[in-house]
């Protein structure tokens, strides 16, 4: 007889493992749970198959499943508990005193900030070239490219695509995936080199999110996007980050105003 775990493990494994894929198979299961997990299909906290499930239900050996495992969990996707298996982790956190996501309860000089809480989706390390690329001074440097959902007192998601020269903010590269949740990426950058952001542009358009963005977070279907494009410069005018926030129609009023910050020696 199929137990609950034995039907939720074939469940995950037929909506998420693809029919085909070039990807190595450690490479596709780390894909499947990552995918899942922001699908809210495996819940904060949520114990995750058993290595022997996947052997059973998937066709990865027991060596392929404890590396894709190992891999969620150095992104901080997962914890791995010993003696009680895989298990996922909460990867929303709140984040102290955003700059531009600042959403007030109420209109006028009244209203309080809302809270944001921010998760980290992907982190690539990237040589194309974009609409960053000129902002950014980028010719043969790469570039980090972080993915964040930013939900907005767990009222709506907001999608953030973030972009920064990889060599001049190692910080951004280095740590596990979940040490980035609930940072202010700006700040941080600011506060290692322990200058400000003095300035930032900020540009508003308007377009229908792609498709793949509307499937990583909570976008109401069929909306269009209001995306507000951020560069911050630093105190020598290069730029230090380039970003687009895409924010689905709401009644509340964003502040757009950046708090000042100052971090001298």
């Amino acid at each position: 007889m199929t137990g609950f775990s034995d039907r939720k493990t074939e469940d995950f494994v037929k909506r998420y493992w693809p029919a085909q894929t070039d990807l190595p198979k450690h490479e596709t299961l780390s894909k499947a749970f990552t995918e899942s997990i922001m699908d809210g299909f495996w819940a904060a906290g949520a114990r995750l198959p058993t290595e022997a499930e996947l052997v059973r239900t998937t066709p990865c050996s027991l060596g392929t499943v404890q590396r894709a495992l190992r891999n969620l969990a150095f992104a901080g996707i997962i914890q791995r508990r010993r003696g009680s298996g895989s298990v996922v982790s909460d990867l929303s956190r709140p984040i102290n005193e955003p700059w531009h996501m600042r959403f007030l309860d109420a209109e006028g000089p009244g209203g309080k900030f809302l809270p944001v809480a921010t998760r980290v989706l992907q982190r690539d390390i990237i040589s194309d070239h974009g609409p960053w690329t000129a902002d950014l001074g980028q010719t043969t440097e790469t570039v980090v490219r972080i993915e964040r959902v930013m939900v907005i007192d767990d009222r709506f998601d907001v999608f953030n695509l973030f972009y920064a020269l990889a060599d001049n903010f190692p910080e951004l590269v280095t740590p596990p995936l979940a040490d980035l949740n609930g940072i202010n990426l700006k700040d941080m950058m600011a506060r290692g080199r322990q200058f400000a952001v003095e300035r930032s542009r900020q540009l508003m358009r308007f377009e229908q999110p792609p498709a793949w963005i509307s499937k990583k977070c909570r976008w109401p279907k069929g909306e269009r996007a209001s995306v507000l494009n951020v560069v911050g410069y630093g105190p020598d005018g290069q730029a230090m980050y380039y970003q687009d926030y895409y924010i689905p129609p709401t009644d509340l009023t964003l502040d757009l105003g950046m708090p000042p910050r100052t971090y001298a020696p």
